[in-house]
Parts: C-alpha cells; structure tokens; sequence
C-alpha cells in the first residue's frame, strides 16, 4: 500500500493498544477476574519486576475449578500462560496476525527491548487488515 494509510497500516506499533494491563503473579486469582470484569478487558499480562512472566486471558477461566475463585487467594501464576509469545513493535501487522491465527491466541504482547509496551489483539489485527482493503 501507498500512502499515509499504507503507512499506518504497515507494522504492530500503529495498531496495538498501549499501556496494557497489568497484574503481578502473587495478584489472587479472584482479583484478577474482577479487575478483568470492571475494566473489561479480555487479557492481563503478569509482570515480575518489569519482566513479563505471563498471561491470563477470558479464555482462561473457562479451564479453572470454580472453587478455585470462591476460595480467593490461590495466584494467577496457577493458571496463567507462562512465557507467552511476543513481537516486536516493527513487526508488521500481517505476521502479527498471521502468529494469533496459527497458535490460536487472542492477543500478542508488544516487547521493545525487555519492556513491554503494548499489546497487539485480534481486534487490532483486524482493523489493520479492513483498514487496508478500504
């Protein structure tokens, strides 16, 4: 593509969501449902002294004992994703979104460096895409 959109278009950094969320892996399971229900997000990255250490995702309750959330207390590190895939913030969006398609993710975390700084969904990968055909 060509022009300003050709260049919005072209890598994860124009389209990722910034800032993501966080949560540290002693955060109770039970408190990180309830930051993801009140903020309504769909993923939570687990961060240890700035290093990402893993993810939860919506999809992830779905796998859990219910009686783990009404004991309260257990950490997320019990069901989260540990070391999930990352890119790069150049990467362009259409390798981005061919890596949540083929592992069946929902969201790619954005690491510069060690530091995170951003995440990359489905959603974004999607209007990345329409936006290029538009």
């Amino acid at each position: 593509m060509t022009g300003a959109a050709g260049v919005r278009f072209g890598v994860v950094r124009n389209w990722m969501t910034r800032a993501p969320a966080t949560i540290g892996p002693e955060c109770s399971i039970e408190a990180a449902l309830q930051r993801m229900r009140g903020d309504e997000i769909h993923h939570l990255l687990v961060v240890d002294a700035d290093r990402l250490v893993g993810i939860v995702s919506s999809r992830d309750w779905r796998r859990i004992d219910p009686g783990a959330i009404a004991r309260g207390g257990e950490p997320i590190a019990r069901i989260m994703t540990e070391d999930p895939v990352t890119v790069a913030p150049e990467t362009p969006v259409t390798v981005a979104a061919r890596v949540l398609l083929e592992r069946r993710i929902g969201c790619l975390p954005v690491r510069d460096g060690e530091t995170i700084i951003g995440m990359f969904t489905r959603s974004d990968a999607l209007d990345a895409l329409l936006s290029a055909l538009e």
